[in-house]
């Protein structure tokens, strides 16, 4: 055969060793141009070592595209395509040759005759299951400028000569071929731009299935084939059945249909119903989202005794307040007002009755319920749970990643402003507080009596950090909590009690050396500001409020793993209290923490802080 051939041989490497071996030494003795593609990380490896042929890395399952990765490379306008499992025999290397050497330029692509080997038997007839693109021998004008088009391409002529096609040996790889085929199945049924719902799905699942198994079985003549042609119509039929299934898994609830519109997205509405901390927590998906996607307008609905957590954020264009106790009308008020800004996706970070009603009133191309502990309702995407002890801020991450926004960060931030940082400082100069001394701000307090450490406790370390340390305390408190404090002004009568609004208490955690408190949202204010934090972990997973990430070195965690504990709380949800309905803990053993060690923690992060320049 000719040595100058002008063509190039482009093997899509997609197979075991033994099958690439056997089709690079068939390969060995004929002189065009080779070029392997593939999606192995270290494709030399699979080679024999003389081997005369290029090896390009592509990381992509399908045979498609690693023909396109190929023929990018190729610097001739005829190729000949085939797949690593595939052996071109002697006839149809003779009409390959004479084919390029005529160069009829009216025949872009000429279709290969297939022998069919499947499950290790030779087949009488050429079952083979419906594919990305043929193997086969193509011109292309512009080698610069091209695109194969997916599909059979049936109308096109075959060449003489057969193609040995080493189809998959056993039932377990036949199934893994199905598997990637029915992925195949799910992105084209997208791109097609007809979309089908969970109705059509359910018609379709039933019906092409079955008209896929009998086409197979009866005129492919699958039947003359005996076990193996049974075999064949039956996983040939499961293509469009894991097809569809997939489709609709990938594309509507993993996210698929937003990733792939989401250049379209102008507004976001990020809705946050839940505690101060809660809202914290919020801050990573919200300057996310801006930095993701720049262009953007977000708004976001908070509720209105925890708004002022998000004053001065700069990610944010609007902010809504609502209240559980808003009736219907205020609501679907509420949710009339943010059709003026023609939302595009709406995040509910936090699903529960209330927010899932509120989302169900507004109006959104797409919306996403995300809960942390139940089913996702109402929803457009299932972010869903599979780890137990992952962070809120990586579930809530989760959300951006399922739409094809990959996170860059996830610490939390708040923005106190220059006339609230002015403040705190006056409230130290009228308090008699010492910019020379360091100070420590303590938060006895809990809505939850399941989660307070003590305030006895409390009051012991407040007193111990004074006569040891000379440090200067503030607790605080809300207003209805004034009384159960008096305690620690009785053992520690030094402290200084400051009991005021949020952005207030944020501006002195800013001017403090370390927090102290229990598990709740001061906490993740301190952290949020990058001052040193201790907080004393309860019957919550620790890792969930506090991600390892972040809550490490100068911010500490007393926590104490526990048999009981888990996240639905369903051994301490077992008593409540009649009056309140809150959950009541007879053992309180997950706080078992020592006055002692709480201290030399405090004492030890308070000399790593350093030294506030007095002013």
């Amino acid at each position: 055969m000719s040595s100058n051939i002008p063509f190039t041989l482009i093997i899509a490497d997609c197979t075991p060793e033994a099958s690439i071996a056997d089709c690079l030494k068939n390969l060995s003795s004929w002189s065009p141009r080779k070029i392997i593609v593939s999606n192995n990380l270290n494709p030399e490896e699979r080679f024999p070592g003389n081997l005369v042929a290029e090896s390009i890395f592509c990381d992509s399952k399908s045979i498609l595209r690693l023909w396109e990765r190929g023929i990018k490379e190729s610097k001739t306008q005829w190729n000949l395509l085939i797949t690593s499992n595939e052996i071109v025999t002697g006839q149809l290397k003779i009409s390959i040759e004479k084919q390029v050497k005529n160069d009829p330029n009216s025949q872009e692509l000429f279709k290969l005759k297939k022998k069919i080997i499947f499950l290790k038997k030779v087949l009488k007839y050429p079952l083979e299951w419906p594919c990305e693109f043929p193997s086969s021998l193509v011109f292309i004008p512009d080698i610069k400028n091209f695109s194969l088009e997916p599909g059979r391409h049936d109308s096109s002529s075959f060449l003489e000569g057969e193609l040995v096609h080493f189809s998959k040996p056993s039932l377990n790889e036949s199934v893994q071929e199905i598997t990637r085929l029915a992925e195949y199945y799910a992105d084209n049924k997208f791109l097609s731009g007809r979309e089908c719902g969970l109705a059509a799905l359910i018609f379709q699942s039933f019906w092409q299935p079955s008209s896929e198994f009998i086409n197979n079985l009866i005129f492919k003549k699958g039947f003359r084939e005996g076990y193996e042609g049974v075999v064949f119509s039956v996983l040939g039929g499961m293509i469009s059945l894991l097809g569809l299934l997939r489709y609709y898994e990938k594309y509507f609830r993993e996210g698929g249909r937003i990733a792939r519109n989401k250049d379209d997205i102008k507004n976001v509405l990020v809705i946050k119903l839940g505690g101060a901390g809660d809202v914290i927590l919020a801050t990573p998906v919200i300057r996310n989202l801006k930095n993701l996607i720049p262009d953007v307008k977000l708004h976001v609905l908070v509720l209105k005794d925890v708004a002022s957590l998000l004053d001065n954020n700069p990610y944010i264009d609007s902010t809504t307040l609502i209240n559980f106790d808003d009736s219907a009308q205020e609501i679907v008020k509420i949710a009339d007002s943010f059709n003026q800004y023609n939302i595009d996706l709406t995040i509910n970070l936090q699903s529960t009755n209330f927010s899932t009603k509120v989302l169900r009133k507004i109006s959104s191309r797409w919306k996403i319920n995300r809960s942390y502990y139940f089913r996702d309702k109402f929803t457009d995407v299932l972010v869903g749970f599979a780890n137990t002890y992952r962070s809120v801020i990586d579930r809530d991450l989760d959300i951006l990643r399922s739409i094809g926004l990959e996170p860059v960060d996830k610490f939390t931030e708040v923005f106190p402003a220059e006339d609230e940082v002015a403040w705190a400082k006056q409230f130290f100069s009228e308090n008699g507080l010492s910019r020379d001394k360091k100070t420590v701000i303590v938060h006895p307090c809990s809505s939850l009596a399941i989660r307070s450490w003590g305030i006895e406790n409390f009051a012991l370390v407040c007193k111990n950090l004074i006569s040891e340390d000379h440090c200067q305390i503030i607790i605080n408190c809300s207003p209805k909590e004034l009384d159960s404090v008096a305690s620690i002004n009785n053992l520690a009568p030094e402290v200084c009690v400051f009991s005021g609004s949020l952005r207030e208490l944020l501006a002195l955690i800013n001017e403090a050396d370390l927090f102290v408190g229990n598990d709740s949202g001061p906490s993740q204010f301190s952290a949020a500001l990058n001052i040193p934090t201790i907080t004393m972990n309860g019957p919550s997973t620790s890792s969930i409020y506090r991600d390892p990430d972040l809550f490490q070195g100068q911010h500490y965690t007393f926590n104490k793993e526990v048999h009981c504990r888990d996240l639905f709380h369903s051994q301490c949800m077992l008593k409540t209290d009649p009056v309140t309905n809150h959950p009541v803990c007879d053992e309180m053993i997950c706080l078992d923490f020592t006055v002692e060690e709480v201290t030399l923690k405090a004492q030890e992060l308070l000399k790593s802080s350093g030294k506030r320049n007095p002013e």
